[in-house]
């Protein structure tokens, strides 16, 4: 390990002694004339040690060339330390060819090794044995001649040798052996902090360029934890430690492949890496960050919540989810201490607690989910395992939220209260989650002030973030859901006030918030609000935030001016120098955007059979707003009125005008476009402006009602211009993109099946019975996969990467990487629906509902699927299997086949994969790839 506090210290040490020496010297032998000053003292004592000037001149020199060479040596320790640390340069040497015959490709294996150490970020720009450009002043002057006979030119030509120039050698050694895997790489890395210790290894693959990439994984496994990467995530519980390579090589594969938005490929690699690291809680939320990518947001929500109780001793987590801040100054020490240390223990805690609250508040995704049964097959039952681990943990941690709504008081009646609820009631969920995010953020809130003093902590959450999530987005959010659930009857039944139990159990233990009494509010059945007093929240939230959140929660949908009043008070607006970042600028937005929701129709939506009178008022009263407001659902460019053409004598047709938004609608489409332009002016990253713009487009539920109107197409096409037409967007642009890609994924697939069996037929491949047997029996684990996905419409992750991994094993590797086998998932800008030249309207034509086409292309995708299982994947795949038989039957027979038996064999399979390809092909979702291809233009 390089320890670079002590070597600094060193540095430090030595450098204050040869200047204090220097000091010394410079004042006790003063020259006459010269002024005193402590700046010219070292350069005094200086001279006259070289000099020879002063009393004792020789002994002068010795002490000072001793507290030189001290002083370099301690420089030179530095330099290691901090080079094998940062890391350095790795002097990565040419690869001696051990072969037999000498014919390896040792150039070109070498560049995919260093290739391979540069995507981690660890290998500069300096391959070695070459030394390396001059940078500092010393390397410029080893350029010097040394036969001047100037001593000090001599010495200034030895310094830059004994100058560190790099932190780590690696040597390669190519080998080949009779076994299979026959190709090896054995590797040698040498650091240069103490002493030159080395580590060695031989991996070996079965071609070259697997043993290379093998060799470099574990060379970078075994640089990265002593380096100041290995304190980085999701590497920080391994640093100091002893990296295994299957690790690194896992997690960087799937890091590798969800860049290239290959994810079901990318989630296996993730699992791998899960297994051999289950308490890595950063590498869990990378795999929650692809869920949500792929629209897994119930799967995404159970792996945060399981990351969040990692390694929890005795339920810490949910009491201090349920602290109040009474309990908190009575224990103070203690409350101090506890969250410290777990946030020393979990520095990754607040990006996960913050992830986790999101997730959970995002309720139009989780919940639905939640009681969605669409599930066939092993899809299905893991659902079903998600449902029931979120519900054991939701009720052991969230139970004290629905106390103010169950008959009886206590915990047992709670408990049981909400386990019906999470499994009956869509609605009331809704509230319960939203309830739950709130407290969550609430607390985070709170947690994110300690978190200033612990190392490793902070994140894009910031201070006025989580202010704005908290008292705004929080409470806005509870209030739709809260009138949902009026709208639906308060059902289940629920008792006619506010019960005042609002604490968890009745033990006295202190823990529970006093009665602060109150009635229902509004209706007689209807509960307390959850910040009213009496509420579920009254007891957990100070009065501050509790009011401001309680002002927002009473009036759905929400007023313009008093939304944008708590948004300037949630980012200190009134304080001129108080700087806000893209993120708070983007929450701004998206705060703005949902609050649009209670001026749109709910069309996926029916009325409910059963509504009170306030539910039968909110429902006319959204009806009324809705019929106000012409753009709710319509195409965002508006059709030309169909007219004459013109003539020379008569009138021109004017331009149609877009309607005018209502005035509870403008001012709020007005702000939260103004927010987003923020957002974007104060993003600089690439990467950073890259994911803004997913987010903005497709991801953000909260925009879904703002890409409705035309203002924001107005937006989008000034911020992200496009050449070609810009069609409105559907709400779950996920649905799409998912429906494209499996599409894709089958007839790609499909094609390279049915090329690979052609090749098959020709006769040297087809004279091995036994190889015959082999690529049957594949082939037929592969139709039955191909079932599974049909029979589940490729809902299921598992069985695409699986269909994946028996096409890797199938088809030759040259042709897969020609055909850039498996397709990343499409990105919505990339897609033509079919029937999508219908939406731009042309005076001749009714225009058609975005949302009612992309329904209609994942509707053709599925029935394509469905024919594919009912005539083609059943039937293929007891084809495959009864030539395994017979071709089984003749080798034990002994008989030999047929001249043309084989190849038959090979044509049918062919023809039969034709078929699922040219049945995928027919209709629905076309991914466009008519754009400019990078790499072939730099190739070119």
């Amino acid at each position: 390990m390089p320890r670079t506090g002590r070597a600094l210290a060193w540095q430090l040490l030595s450098t204050l002694a040869l200047l204090a020496a220097l000091v010394w010297i410079g004042r006790a032998h003063l020259r006459a004339g010269r002024p005193d000053t402590w700046l010219l003292s070292p350069l005094d004592g200086f001279a006259i040690a070289l000099g020879g000037d002063g009393p004792h001149p020789m002994r002068q020199r010795l002490g000072l060339l001793l507290l030189a060479l001290i002083c370099f040596a301690a420089w030179r320790h530095r330099r290691r330390v901090r080079l094998a640390y940062r890391p350095g340069p790795v002097d990565v040497h040419e690869f001696t060819d051990a072969t037999p015959d000498h014919n390896a490709p040792v150039d070109d294996l070498k560049s995919q090794f260093c290739q391979r150490l540069s995507e981690t970020h660890i290998y500069p720009p300096y391959a070695g044995p070459a030394d390396p450009p001059p940078e500092t002043f010393l390397d410029v002057a080893s350029g010097v001649d040394p036969r001047s006979g100037n001593p000090l030119v001599m010495l200034l030509q030895m310094l830059p040798r004994l100058w560190p120039k790099i932190g780590y050698r690696v040597t390669g050694v190519l080998q080949v052996r009779a076994q299979e895997p026959c190709y090896g790489v054995s590797a040698t890395v040498t650091s240069f902090v103490g002493g030159g210790r080395s580590a060695m290894t031989t991996q070996w693959g079965g071609t070259w360029e697997e043993a290379t990439r093998r060799t470099a994984y574990w060379v970078l496994a075994t640089i990265l934890p002593v380096t100041r990467l290995g304190r980085a995530a999701p590497w920080r519980n391994w640093h100091g430690r002893e990296l295994p390579a299957a690790l690194f090589a896992a997690y960087n594969k799937g890091k590798e492949l969800q860049d290239r938005r290959q994810f079901d490929e990318a989630l296996r690699y993730y699992g791998e890496a899960l297994g051999l690291d289950p308490f890595n809680a950063d590498l869990r939320m990378m795999v929650a960050s692809v869920q949500e990518e792929m629209g897994l947001f119930l799967e995404a929500l159970d792996t945060y919540q399981s990351a969040l109780v990692l390694r929890e001793q005795g339920g810490w987590y949910d009491d201090h989810v349920w602290t109040t801040r009474a309990g908190r100054l009575r224990h103070l020490p203690r409350h101090l201490l506890g969250t410290l240390r777990y946030l020393r223990r979990r520095p990754d805690s607040i990006k996960l607690r913050y992830q986790y609250a999101c997730t959970l508040a995002y309720t139009e995704r989780t919940v639905h989910q939640w009681f969605k049964q669409d599930g066939v097959g092993d899809r299905e039952k893991v659902r079903r395992q998600v449902r029931q681990r979120l519900e054991k943990a939701f009720v052991d941690r969230y139970w004290p939220v629905v106390v103010t709504f169950v008959d009886a008081p206590g915990e047992p009646a709670a408990k049981e209260w909400l386990r019906r609820v999470l499994r009956e009631f869509p609605e009331a969920t809704r509230v319960v989650f939203q309830i739950a995010a709130a407290q969550e953020l609430y607390r985070l809130r709170e947690d994110t002030v300690l978190a200033w003093f612990v190392r490793a902590t902070r994140s894009e959450v910031t201070h006025s973030a989580l202010l704005l999530l908290r008292d705004v987005w929080a409470p806005l959010r509870l209030a739709k859901a809260w009138h949902d659930w009026a709208a639906a009857g308060w059902q289940p039944a629920h008792p006619p006030a506010a019960t005042g139990l609002a604490g968890r159990s009745g033990d006295g233990d202190g823990r529970g918030p006093a009665d602060d009494g109150g009635g229902p509010a509004g209706d007689s059945r209807a509960p307390a609000g959850p910040f009213d007093d009496g509420g579920c929240l009254a007891g957990w939230w100070r009065r501050g935030p509790r009011t401001r959140a309680r002002a927002l929660s009473r009036e759905w949908p929400c007023r313009g001016v008093l939304l944008d009043r708590a948004i300037r008070r949630a980012q200190h607006r009134r304080w001129p120098r108080h700087h806000l970042g893209s993120f708070d600028f983007y929450n701004a937005a998206c705060t703005y955007a949902f609050a649009l929701k209670g001026y749109f129709p709910e069309l996926e939506r029916t009325a409910p059979a059963y509504l009170s009178a306030a539910g039968r008022a909110l429902w006319r009263g959204r009806r009324l707003i809705a019929d106000a407001l012409p753009l709710a659902y319509p195409p965002r460019w508006h059709r030309r009125p169909a007219a004459p053409p013109a003539t020379s004598t008569g009138p021109v047709a004017p331009e149609p005008t877009p309607h005018p938004l209502p005035p509870p609608v403008a001012p709020l489409v007005t702000k939260a476009v103004e927010q987003l332009r923020a957002a974007l002016a104060c993003t600089e990253s690439g990467v950073a402006a890259d994911r803004l713009r997913r987010w903005i487009l497709s991801s953000e539920p909260d925009l879904a009602p703002l890409r409705r109107l035309q203002d924001f197409g107005y937006f989008e096409e000034e911020v992200y211009p496009s050449l070609k037409v810009v069609l409105p967007r559907p709400d779950k642009v996920i649905n799409s993109r998912m429906s494209a890609y499996a599409k894709e994924l089958l007839c790609q697939g499909a094609v390279l099946l049915e090329q690979t069996w052609h090749d098959r037929a020709l006769p040297p491949q087809t004279a091995d019975p036994h190889q015959l047997i082999r690529w049957l029996d594949l082939d037929a684990e592969t139709w039955d996969t191909l079932c599974r996905i049909a029979l589940d419409h490729a809902r299921y992750w598992r069985d695409r990467a699986e269909f994946i991994r028996l096409l890797r094993e199938a088809v030759d590797p040259i042709r897969i990487a020609e055909a850039r086998f498996p397709p990343a998932i499409p990105r919505y800008d990339d897609l033509c629906l079919a029937g999508a030249d219908r939406l731009v309207g042309d005076g001749s034509r009714t225009e058609e509902n975005i949302e009612r086409l992309a329904r209609h292309n994942i509707a053709l995708v599925d029935r394509r699927l469905n024919a594919i299982y009912q005539t083609v994947a059943e039937h293929a795949g007891d084809g495959s299997l009864r030539a395994r038989r017979r071709l089984a039957e003749l080798d034990y027979r002994g008989e030999p086949l047929r001249g043309d038996e084989a190849q038959g064999i090979c044509t049918r399979q062919a023809g039969r994969w034709h078929q699922v390809a040219e049945r995928m092909r027919e209709t629905g979702p076309v991914v466009d790839a008519s754009g400019l291809d990078v790499l072939r233009l730099q190739e070119r």
